[in-house]
């Protein structure tokens, strides 16, 4: 687990950090009187980071050139932190409500009471509109504290006002708390064993949602409501394979949002989460009219704050690559190559590193079908170098069978040779455990010992090994195939490159 005040939380967070706020921190620093050694230590992993020099490294170079490292790694880290919780206060309206709540505190500290009331009341209706229930619980737990007091009792404020207040508040948190429990056990399976799931497991957690308690919403109640609720019945009709009831429930929860435009600046992350299921399940039953217009609404939302904006560019792009190679449609993804490198350098470090991965994996997978061989191996570096730190081994075989299939079509024998070998090594390295990577560790021995002599043979070897994943029955092996492949399409490929391999031997004699 990464320690708040490790030399390697302080790295990373260094590498995600935008411009804008780097010049922050240096604003922010100025305002504490002291030594300011901590800004050496920040210049100095900035730079290293840009060069590209490992953490290890830059820890045995740090603690042999400064005995106090642990003290002043602690220091500069709770500067970053406090540095970056001002910087987005001050820059973002969402945060609008709790500096609000602060600001009563600091009121009644200094003994202003009699405006209290007004204030505590506006911040509580303002936080029901935007449907930040725990800011309103926290408005409403500071006016009972003042009426325990006595300090504001027969100022307009009954007990049986501040019960109903709570009451109601309480009333959408705990439903909200059910319905996220209900959505996540359902997404859960997804996430852990993926479509190829027994059905009898989502019949379990039926059971065990019906004890809940949970009604559908009504009509007037808040759309975060209804998103939990809808998200976790769309995802649990996708679970029992009724792709047709997912796309209609998806389809009516964006609808209901969008029926309320003023809401939307306040639920954005909710809107996009809701679209980008959507995407999915219109891209899954080839309905790509309609996800193109999906796509659309995402281009066209203006992000509320920077975090929101990093959230649509992050969905964005994957929804992006996503479509395009479904569509038949990399080439005008090569074309703009540079542009989708700039846009996932800008993102990768600072959203979620796995769906970064996964992002230039796709990128990759388009260049690949363009016929861009040498910009594909230049990606895929990068989706293996992501894959070991994350630890994600699926999604390294994924990249490495993509690099063979890229070397293949090159037509070097010798860069076929390094891949193989590439492959070899890295799977050796992550320790083949899982079925998938057992199997294709088995594939690499034999190419290696030379029991493919033509790249012929190896190919009908690939067949065979993509066959095997296919017709296997073990869940593991059908998810990361379901996942990261169209298996159809790759074996086109396959056939494809033994048929041109045939008619070039063909030709030469």
């Amino acid at each position: 687990m990464l320690n708040l005040y490790s030399i390697k939380f302080a790295y990373q967070l260094i590498s995600r950090m935008a411009p804008p706020e780097m010049r922050y921190f240096k604003r922010f620093s100025g305002f504490h009187s002291g030594d300011k050694i901590y800004i050496e230590l920040f210049d100095r992993l900035r730079d290293q980071r840009r060069k590209g020099i490992s953490l290890k490294k830059v820890r045995s170079l740090l603690k042999k050139e400064e005995p106090r490292m642990e003290t002043l790694v602690k220091h500069l880290n709770e500067r970053l932190l406090e540095a970056l919780t001002f910087y987005y206060e001050t820059n973002s309206a969402e945060h609008r409500l709790a500096k609000s709540l602060r600001r009563a505190e600091l009121l009644l500290y200094k003994g202003m009471i009699s405006i209290l009331p007004r204030i505590l009341l506006r911040i509580y209706h303002q936080a029901l509109q935007e449907e930040k229930f725990n800011l309103a619980y926290q408005a409403v737990d500071m006016l009972k504290q003042l009426w325990g007091m006595n300090l504001i009792r027969g100022r307009h404020v009954r007990a049986e006002d501040l019960f109903r207040y709570t009451e109601r508040v309480l009333g959408y948190m705990n439903y909200l708390h059910k319905a996220w429990y209900a959505a996540a056990l359902y997404a859960e399976v997804i996430i852990e064993e993926g479509e190829s799931h027994p059905h009898e497991k989502v019949m379990v957690i039926d059971q065990y949602v019906s004890r809940l308690g949970l009604e559908p919403p009504e009509p007037s109640d808040p759309l975060t409501l209804h998103f939990l609720y809808d998200t976790g019945q769309a995802i649990r009709y996708r679970l029992y394979g009724d792709h047709d009831k997912y796309l209609q429930l998806t389809r009516l929860l964006v609808y209901k949002l969008e029926q309320k435009p003023k809401k939307l600046q306040y639920l954005q992350s909710r809107y996009l989460l809701a679209l980008n299921n959507l995407l999915a399940g219109l891209t899954e039953r080839g309905e790509y009219a309609e996800a193109r217009e999906v796509l659309e609404k995402f281009r066209k939302i203006h992000p509320s704050s920077r975090y929101m904006a990093l959230q649509k560019e992050r969905l964005l792009l994957f929804n992006e690559l996503n479509l395009a190679f479904v569509e038949g449609k990399s080439d005008l993804i090569a074309a703009a190559y540079e542009s989708y490198v700039k846009r996932l350098e800008k993102t990768y470090l600072r959203m979620s590193p796995g769906y970064g991965v996964h992002s230039y994996y796709l990128l990759a997978f388009n260049l690949y079908a363009a016929g861009r061989v040498y910009e594909t191996l230049e990606i895929l570096r990068r989706v293996e170098e992501g894959a070991l730190e994350l630890k994600r081994k699926d999604l390294l075989i994924a990249a490495l069978v993509v690099r063979l299939l890229a070397a293949v079509q090159s037509g070097d024998k010798n860069l076929l040779q390094y891949s193989f070998r590439r492959a070899y090594r890295q799977i050796r390295r992550s320790r083949a455990t899982t079925p998938v990577e057992k199997l294709f560790l088995e594939y690499l021995q034999r190419a290696l010992r030379g029991e493919f002599p033509t790249m012929e043979a190896g190919l009908d070897a690939f067949a065979r090994y993509v066959k095997q994943l296919r017709e296997s029955k073990e869940p593991a092996l059908q998810r990361f195939w379901e996942v990261f492949f169209p298996t159809d399409w790759i074996e086109k490929k396959v056939q494809q490159y033994r048929a041109y391999l045939q008619a070039g031997a063909a030709d030469r004699s």
